[in-house]
């Protein structure tokens, strides 16, 4: 199992935690889109490695045009000597509108779509006389100058994916499945692979065409406390989400969001730490002090291909999530090491 670890700030600690973490031999750092472009981060990590994978996880898909996203990806694909993964999400509904200004009624469906208009642009660029036409996209100029680069690669597409419905599409069109912090080992395994397997079986793909990409909240310090309190903070804003519901459904906590959802909106950061129980924290997180932590990866074995160690974000100070970082980059590092023996 590949380990990789999540990794942000500026764009100067993005390049300094990238060179870290190609340095204690991970096999991969993966980009956020949050109040940053994971595109600008994920060119920044690039630059200050030479053979680590370099993913997004995610860039958002919907308020990008395809073709956008098709030449970005492979500018960074070439930059990066073909180490560079294209992690796509669609986002939620009420953030795409709010923030972004983009209404998508049938996000899996679009997303499907995307995919391949994505890999038209790509197809067109080598030189094959093709267009997109769908519900979606209109894509019939797909290059500006004719075929550039008859050479290049396919750049590998990943997709974030927690229902039945987008997780089959992976199983559809993607080059693999990103999935949640917040979806456990057990969901993985029980709810997202059977659908992935579902979709490859619909697309008429091998059965190995789209493995699993976990990322695993990783929260991890000396004072075994606060590392949990943070993890539990990040599960608890997670979980007032309603796409997430069927996860906590699965570990028998229907009626969780709603007491989340109540707390949140009163900026409760207390109830909402309270509201996560310890079953639930370690059936999801890694949390605690470092030397408790190796052998809760063994979870993840046997469901994902890679697993990433992403630190909780949500009410944290700047300084603390700078630490997280490098509590599970020094736990990623301890693990890959071990790996290797």
């Amino acid at each position: 199992m590949k380990v990789g670890v999540a990794i942000g700030g500026t764009l100067g600690e993005v390049s300094d935690l990238a060179a870290r973490a190609e340095a204690a031999g991970l096999e991969s750092i993966w980009l956020a889109e949050l109040d940053r472009t994971a595109l600008v981060q994920a060119a920044a990590a690039i630059s200050a490695t030479s053979r680590i994978g370099v993913g997004t996880a995610v860039a958002l898909a919907f308020p990008r045009s395809p073709t956008v996203t098709a030449m970005t990806a492979w500018d960074l694909d070439e930059m990066s000597g073909d180490r560079f993964m294209l992690g796509l999400g669609p986002q939620v509904k009420r953030i795409l509108e709010a923030r972004f200004s983009v209404r998508v009624e049938k996000p899996a469906t679009q997303m499907r779509e995307y995919v391949q208009a994505v890999r038209t642009i790509w197809a067109a660029n080598r030189g094959e006389a093709i267009v997109h036409e769908g519900a979606a996209y209109r894509i019939t100029m797909p290059t500006f100058h004719g075929p550039l680069r008859p050479d290049r690669r396919d750049t590998p597409i990943l997709l974030a994916a927690v229902g039945p419905a987008m997780s089959r599409v992976c199983g559809d069109v993607a080059d693999g499945l990103l999935g949640h912090p917040l979806a456990s080992p057990r969901y993985l395994r029980e709810a997202v692979a059977p659908e992935i397997a579902a979709g490859l079986a619909r697309a008429g793909r091998q059965s190995d065409a789209c493995p699993i990409t976990a990322m695993a909240l990783v929260s991890l310090g000396d004072e075994a406390d606060a590392a949990r309190r943070a993890a539990r903070i990040q599960i608890a804003f997670y979980a007032t989400t309603p796409s997430y519901k069927a996860i906590l459904e699965l570990h028998g906590r229907p009626a969780l969001p709603r007491d989340l959802r109540r707390a949140f909106v009163n900026h409760d950061l207390d109830r909402m730490a309270e509201l996560i129980d310890d079953d639930l924290l370690d059936s999801i997180a890694i949390s605690g002090r470092p030397d408790e932590a190796p052998d809760r990866l063994r979870a993840w074995e046997g469901i994902a291909d890679r697993v990433v160690l992403g630190v909780p974000w949500y009410g944290m100070d700047p300084g603390r999530q700078r630490e997280a970082i490098s509590a599970a980059l020094e736990f990623g590092a301890r693990v890959a090491v071990a790996g290797a023996r």
